[in-house]
């Protein structure tokens, strides 16, 4: 079981996390993504490159996948069909 299992993120997501190299989570991710999957409010102070970002975005991520397999679609309502260009 990898760490980031341990930590409660989906296999989709540690495949990506995987394929960027993450072998293990950070401190603050460590501590912040299982309080965040579990519903809890967290405020974290780190220094820059510390992984506050993933520690953010990980479960961020996971809440949005989740909630599109729950409804069956690929896109959240309102998105579908639609590109956008820069």
């Amino acid at each position: 079981m990898s760490a980031f299992e341990e930590m409660g993120v989906c296999p989709e997501l540690i495949r990506g996390v995987s394929e960027l190299g993450w072998l293990l989570p950070t401190p603050i991710q460590a501590e912040a993504v299982p309080l965040i999957l579990g519903g809890g409010d967290v405020l974290a102070a780190a220094e820059t490159g510390s992984g506050k970002t993933g520690a953010f975005a990980l479960p961020m991520l996971q809440l949005v996948h989740e909630a599109v397999r729950r409804r069956g679609r690929s896109a959240p309502s309102g998105l579908e069909g639609r590109q956008v260009t820069g």
